[in-house]
């Protein structure tokens, strides 16, 4: 009888560290989705001189503890609100959120770690916040729904949480399906449309 010698091993254990080199800002934003940091920069971008400073990472780069550790050291504890998105929930990114949660709290910083699977809960996030239940909620509601209004809406949001007396729109719904056209977006069906013969 032989025993093999089996060993195991995921991509994760191939990271190397890396330093962002990001300078600090008053909100910052990770995601493993491009989709979100795309939807964020361009709700940033479209009233910049409004909102304060944001900056946004990719989780996949701060997969690494070192990387993360240089990460919060130059970013995130000068941050006034910190939004996390996470797929995979608190086990992904187990020590980034462990590190966020102990920073945010000697800080006084405003930490929303958020499920990226938006129909989940994860308690273990929500423990590590520091924002109350219902705000995670209300956070996770504007990925929720998606769509550029409730992008915008989701940057407005996390400037008051940053100290702006800025106006607040709650999420609106995003239809499932729709009539499309090209430089007016989602519209009703015509009218010949919805009559068949």
């Amino acid at each position: 009888m032989h025993i093999l010698t089996t060993t195991s091993a995921s991509l994760d254990d191939l990271a190397e560290p890396v330093d962002l080199r990001q300078t600090p800002a008053d909100v910052v934003a990770l995601s493993f989705t491009d989709s979100d940091l795309a939807g964020l920069a361009a709700a940033w971008k479209a009233d910049a001189d409004r909102l304060p400073s944001m900056r946004l990472a990719a989780l996949r780069d701060l997969r690494h503890p070192m990387s993360v550790d240089l990460w919060i050291d130059s970013v995130a504890r000068h941050a006034r609100v910190i939004l996390v998105r996470i797929l995979g929930g608190y086990d992904w990114w187990r020590y980034g959120c462990d590190q966020l949660a102990s920073t945010a709290r000697a800080r006084g910083i405003k930490l929303a770690l958020l499920p990226g699977e938006s129909h989940d809960e994860d308690l273990r996030l929500i423990e590590c916040s520091t924002l109350p239940r219902e705000e995670l909620d209300g956070l996770l509601d504007y990925f929720r729904e998606g769509g550029p209004e409730n992008m915008t809406a989701l940057v407005q949001r996390l400037a008051r949480l940053a100290g702006s007396d800025m106006a607040v729109a709650e999420p609106v719904s995003v239809p499932k399906a729709g009539y499309y056209q090209p430089g007016r977006g989602v519209v009703p069906l015509p009218l010949e449309r919805r009559i068949r013969p």
